[in-house]
């Protein structure tokens, strides 16, 4: 048995697929196996290279129909069966030590967020505005966190890289993905996972690529009448009345703000 389950939920741009799938190839562990979730992308480009790829790491299913993004997910998270997983982004890449280190470093802990680099749609280094706060908001000590002071930290302004973590396989299929959400339904599994007791493992080393572009699904979305907004809304409304009855107070109020969710808004 693999100690990682690298899952790659697929619809997109088969070029950027293939340099996620080659980071992965390019690891200095062989201790994960890959599988791609191909969400009936037009395209049958990804179908036919890996139907012909020779490569018993990696595994290749297409849905019969678009089942849509959370759907996808959790789909994709039922398949896992090693102690660990990551939910890789079809466009983002893993730097050649990823899965070396984050088996090293992840012990006991729930989840484990590396250092990222965020790039452009050619693989450039990029720092727009949302990556410059959330390097703001992060915590500069690496170390484990946990409890109130974690959620109070990620309701002002939700720092992590969600493609880039790995999970403690068994909590993230307790949880799951709730698929009244189609863009913050991590935010919902990362508090869930926090309000249980769970436990991030921070680390400033860089590991990950992650890729930000304008054509993500959350731009998109964001131009189709604000949806990303709206989820936020109701998202950090339902945790600001959970932490309320924990006694979370200063969770309670970060959430009841979500000071850089409602600015992200007004400057749109």
């Amino acid at each position: 048995m693999v100690k990682i389950d690298i899952l790659l939920p697929y619809w997109g741009d088969f070029k950027l697929l293939k340099k996620a799938v080659d980071s992965v190839m390019a690891q200095t562990s062989n201790d994960w196996k890959l599988s791609i979730f191909d969400d009936h992308d037009p395209s049958l480009e990804a179908k036919k290279y890996f139907t012909q790829l020779k490569d018993s790491r990696i595994s290749y299913y297409r849905h019969n129909k678009n089942i849509g993004i959370t759907n996808n997910f959790n789909f994709a998270i039922k398949s896992a069966t090693a102690e660990y997983c990551i939910l890789l982004g079809s466009d983002d890449l893993l730097l050649p030590n990823y899965v070396e280190v984050a088996l090293q470093n992840i012990g006991n802990n729930d989840f484990y967020q590396p250092g990222v680099q965020v790039i452009d749609d050619d693989d450039a280094p990029y720092r727009p505005l949302p990556d410059r706060i959330k390097k703001l908001l992060r915590p500069k000590k690496a170390g484990v966190y946990s409890g109130e002071k974690l959620a109070a930290s990620l309701c002002t302004g939700n720092w992590l890289y969600f493609p880039s973590i790995t999970w403690k396989t068994d909590n993230i299929k307790q949880f799951g993905f709730d698929n009244t959400y189609k863009i913050v339904e991590d935010v919902v599994l990362e508090l869930n996972i926090i309000k249980d007791g769970g436990k991030l493992l921070l680390d400033n080393e860089i590991l990950f690529q992650y890729r930000r572009s304008a054509n993500s699904l959350s731009s998109r979305e964001k131009v189709k009448g604000g949806v990303r907004f709206n989820e936020e809304a109701e998202v950090y409304s339902h945790f600001a009345k959970v932490f309320k009855e924990m006694g979370w107070k200063k969770a309670y109020l970060a959430a009841k703000v979500r000071l850089t969710s409602r600015a992200h808004e007004l400057i749109g």
